[in-house]
């Protein structure tokens, strides 16, 4: 990789996004990139350029994360890629240069949720809390379409209970290329570990990777939710306050949630300890819920009165 200018460091962080933006560059190379923009972004961020050069690297990083598929292998050199983007773009300091930006970031975040795997979606759910927290957006229909998506993802939780715990987190193949991705997804909450051995002659030789699960089943995920409800409700209280009430039901269902004896004990503590997590943090959650609306009622009953 070329050497950081010091006198003149943007022209050499702009090189690196043209590599970034070049369709025919290799992977491994776009990587180092990623990696060198990575590593100097606060000396980019002082930069008198720096308003400009967020202009353009922003264009860059949305197709990258538009166009690129999401990654579901950890070691995937790509997926390194996109989250070294992601974790720029939650890097990025709180400007007026910035606040232009704020509501394709939101969209392209809130897509990320949708579809990306549990890495990313933590990522991106940072940046929405950080950016609502800041700017203070004015209220989309998206918002409701996030609330209504948080919402499916409690819906759903009860059917998964048996699959979270009782699927092995250890994947035993001959060849990366002999796993079905769909099967496996659909039963994955948790990372888990790839073991491919692969036989040469009379030797075998073993490669380990992660399986990262898709955010929208991801148990740490689910843990992340509940504050960035909050927020929206704190910020949009009148134009979400069904949404969140309809809230109410699904979080006492997923705090009175229990594994069997048998699935307690089951070998992947982690996934216990991750499931755990998520009901303390959404009894949080439905503490605030539950205050909120008791203010608001006795509120109401004064006014009445």
């Amino acid at each position: 990789m070329m050497a950081v200018n010091e006198s003149n460091p943007v022209n050499t962080f702009r090189n690196y996004l043209n590599i970034l933006n070049d369709s025919s560059a290799k992977e491994e190379l776009k990587l180092k990139a990623t990696q060198e923009l990575s590593e100097h972004f606060e000396m980019i961020m002082q930069s008198p350029a720096y308003p400009s050069f967020l202009e353009n690297s922003l264009k860059i990083f949305m197709r990258i994360l538009q166009d690129g598929e999401p990654q579901f292998i950890q070691e995937n050199t790509m997926q390194h890629i996109r989250k070294l983007i992601l974790e720029m773009i939650h890097r990025l300091p709180i400007t007026e240069s910035l606040r232009q930006h704020v509501k394709s970031i939101i969209t392209m975040m809130l897509k990320i949720l949708k579809s990306d795997n549990e890495e990313n979606v933590i990522v991106s759910l940072r940046i929405i809390i950080e950016l609502h927290k800041h700017f203070r957006p004015s209220f989309n229909p998206e918002i409701q379409l996030f609330l209504r998506f948080v919402k499916d993802i409690y819906t759903n939780l009860p059917n998964h209970l048996a699959y979270i715990f009782e699927t092995s987190n250890e994947i035993w193949i001959t060849d990366l290329k002999d796993l079905n991705f769909d099967v496996l997804l659909s039963e994955a909450y948790s990372i888990r570990t790839i073991h491919v051995e692969k036989l040469h002659d009379s030797n075998s030789h073993q490669q380990i990777y992660n399986l990262l699960p898709r955010g929208i089943l991801s148990l740490k995920v689910l843990q992340e939710l509940p504050i960035i409800v909050v927020l929206m409700y704190q910020i949009y209280k009148n134009a979400v306050h069904q949404e969140v009430a309809e809230f109410i039901p699904l979080i006492l269902t997923t705090i009175n949630l229990q594994p069997t004896i048998t699935q307690r004990n089951l070998p992947q503590k982690d996934i216990f300890v991750d499931f755990m997590g998520a009901q303390i943090k959404t009894l949080s959650f439905l503490a605030y819920i539950v205050r909120i609306f008791q203010l608001r009622k006795c509120y109401k009953f004064k006014l009445i009165n």
